[in-house]
């Protein structure tokens, strides 16, 4: 079987990663139009990479999530229901990558 993932950004690296973990006898390909993979990744942050936000701040907030995504807040949700800022946190961790959240949530590679 091959899977054919169309960009090589945060989504379509970690779609990659996870598929060839699911379905190991599959050849996957990543297409990516840009000069290099993760380009955006690596920048942001300010360069430090931004992972994820622990989002404790918006969830301490009286409007929540519709708060900060006024007009994606049902989306957000749903998506943080299937795989969580949490979820991120443990998956790149397991992969070696420490994490370090700062004061104002967010959250960076140790390194």
């Amino acid at each position: 079987m091959i899977i054919v993932i169309i960009g090589a950004g945060a989504a379509g690296c970690f779609a990659a990663i996870e598929t060839k973990r699911r379905n190991p006898a599959a050849r996957v390909i990543v297409c990516e139009g840009g000069t290099r993979p993760l380009a955006k990744v690596a920048i942001t942050g300010g360069g430090r990479c931004n992972l994820t936000n622990t989002f404790n701040l918006v969830s301490q907030q009286a409007g929540g999530l519709k708060e900060v995504y006024p007009r994606g807040d049902k989306l957000m949700r749903r998506a943080l229901a299937a795989f969580s800022q949490r979820d991120c946190w443990e998956w790149f961790e397991r992969e070696g990558v420490r994490l370090v959240a700062q004061d104002d949530e967010c959250v960076f590679p140790q390194s």
